[in-house]
């Protein structure tokens, strides 16, 4: 770590007092005061680790529009000008927490270099963020509804009808609180697709800090598709993700924290995902990872909470001889009663329906089973041991489930290439109990625990594809890698023989899975209504007259726009 000086005074001072100073030790003593008093920490290029945050959020709910922005953007600035973010090196914040469709705000190119703070052509919103993070000396990540007038550039690329088009867009500030990097959202979620423009062609938005690393972000549900997120780390070898998000969680496979971790793990990355929390709206669940290492820092609640997790993230190049922070685990104790959430609100995925699965004895002590789906096998040996019989308490039922095919889809909103061997948990018999848990008036008893799980698989090897340990357990949090479980890959010409095995005895599982995604290229429609392409009036048929007119139009609007703009300045 160096120490950093922000006033050109402070070095006049310096050479003041060295003049005056009639020993070495005066001057001496001066700069270590000065050096204590006004310095913050910032990463070096050659430093293992960097400094990085991602808030949890609570985003405000009543009011006006203008209102509920104000509120946001107050608190937005007490947590990045608190004293918690003094040594930060980057800031995440998550996705749709900020503005709204009444407070959109033009967003500047990267390119032009602008600081927001000192060039006021933005929502003063924006302009704030921009002082916040040159006052605190921060990489700050923002997420926000951006407007672009897109009539003048209407004959090169998509255009809404009004002239506008509406982006969920990601804001990357520089120490200065320059804009650095902008991200417009790719792959929307539901009824998003109503009221926001993507781009024909995914970007791949990256920009390079002055603590040696370079970040790639996206947003959201972004992280279910190939482009842009894989492809970050695969063509463009990306080792650090931002992901600003509002995740709608869903049992049993995609829940935040479990999503966010697994997909980390798979790349091998460093990732910040900052997450908004309403957990009865199924919204919670941030945290910092690295990677195969494991989470540095992740929660998820149970009530909406604002809160600030911090870690120091290991450099890529470093991860080798880096040395996880020393945690003591807790000394495993067969309990009938466990804690586990049950206030927050969660989806199911109905992709469970059309699984191969079995379901598993109420009593079973030890499994041997292969399970196929078609020609796509799992093999699972299960042992576990009885802890008491309760009456009064109701137990989850598991099953084994296999599946590999295209009939599935990302929470009915993409179609989806799922391959998958799981065991699941079940409030009762039937296949569709699976993906629930437990309500708060049921009284739930562990009669049972896992001492030992492991689950193997043959998967295909392909460059379009993400193979990741999915695991949960009662309080919506995956298991630890490396300490809980191990994760093998053996690699042939076409195929990768994975295992999930347990390491750790675990009471209160949900989830435990060797979950694929392979990446489908079909473009679904999301119930928008099509473009009809009206045959134009006899006398202009041709298509070079119809062209040359919508061109003539656009033109002398964008003359009469500039016109317009020159009287009024």
């Amino acid at each position: 770590m160096h120490y950093k000086f922000s006033l050109k005074d402070q070095m006049i001072l310096i050479v003041i007092m060295a003049l005056k100073a009639k020993e070495v030790k005066v001057l001496l003593g001066f700069l270590f005061i000065l050096c204590i008093g006004n310095s913050q920490e910032v990463s070096l290029p050659s430093d293992p680790t960097y400094n990085a945050g991602v808030v949890e959020f609570v985003p405000a709910k009543m009011g006006s529009s203008k209102e509920m922005v104000v509120d946001n953007l107050k608190r937005i600035k007490a947590i990045i000008e608190s004293e918690a973010t003094k040594d930060l090196d980057i800031l995440v914040f998550p996705e749709y927490v900020l503005n709204n469709m009444d407070m959109k705000t033009y967003i500047p190119d990267p390119n032009d270099g602008i600081i927001p703070c000192e060039v006021t052509n933005y929502d003063w919103f924006l302009s704030e963020l921009s002082c916040a993070a040159r006052s605190r000396q921060l990489y700050l990540v923002v997420n926000m509804l951006e407007k672009e007038f897109c009539l003048p550039y209407a004959h090169q690329r998509k255009c809404h009808p009004s002239g506008f088009n509406t982006f969920n867009s990601n804001v990357v500030l520089d120490r200065q609180g320059r804009v650095i990097s902008r991200y417009r959202k790719s792959h929307l979620f539901r009824y998003e697709w109503y009221s926001t423009d993507v781009l024909e062609k995914p970007q791949l938005a990256t920009f390079t800090t002055d603590f040696g690393v370079t970040f790639g972000h996206f947003i959201c549900f972004d992280m279910l598709y190939y482009e842009p997120a894989e492809q970050l780390v695969k063509e463009k070898n990306i080792t650090d993700i931002i992901y600003p998000t509002h995740w709608f969680s869903e049992l049993p496979f995609l829940t935040a924290v479990q999503n966010q971790e697994g997909w980390a793990f798979a790349n091998d990355v460093n990732l910040l995902a900052a997450d908004a929390s309403y957990p009865s709206q199924q919204n919670t669940g941030s945290g910092i990872y690295a990677g195969r290492l494991g989470r540095l820092s992740a929660a998820i609640f149970q009530e909406p909470t604002t809160k600030l997790l911090t870690a120091k993230v290991p450099k890529f190049e470093y991860r080798s001889s880096y040395q996880m922070p020393t945690a003591i685990e807790p000394i495993f104790m067969p309990q009938l009663v466990t804690p586990r959430f049950t206030k927050m609100d969660l989806q199911r995925d109905y992709n469970v329906d059309i699984f191969t699965t079995k379901l598993l004895e109420e009593n079973f002590t030890i499994v041997n089973e292969q399970l196929c789906h078609r020609s796509f096998c799992c093999d699972f040996q299960i042992e576990r041991q009885k802890i008491g019989d309760s009456p009064s308490h109701q137990a989850y039922r598991f099953r084994l489930a296999a599946y590999s095919g295209t009939e599935t889809t990302f929470q009915r909103v993409s179609t989806s290439n799922q391959s998958l061997c799981a065991v699941i948990a079940c409030t009762g018999s039937e296949l569709y109990t699976c993906g629930y848990i437990f309500p708060e008036s049921v009284a739930v008893g562990n009669k049972y625990y896992f001492s030992k799980l492991q689950i193997s698989g043959n998967f295909i090897k392909t460059k379009r594809s993400l193979i990741m340990p999915n695991t949960l357990n009662a309080n919506i949090m995956p298991l630890k890698p490396n300490v809980d479980f191990n994760w093998e890959e053996v690699e042939s010409s076409q195929t990768k023989r994975i295992t999930l095995n347990l390491l750790r005895s675990q009471i209160d599982l949900l989830t435990f899975s060797i979950w694929s995604n392979y990446y489908m290229t079909v473009d679904n429609t999301h119930n928008l209504d099509p473009i009809v392409h009206v045959k134009p009036p006899s006398a202009l048929t041709s298509s070079a007259v119809t062209c040359f007119n919508i061109k003539s139009l656009q033109a002398i609007f964008s003359i009469n726009l500039i016109i317009l703009l020159k009287i009024f300045n």
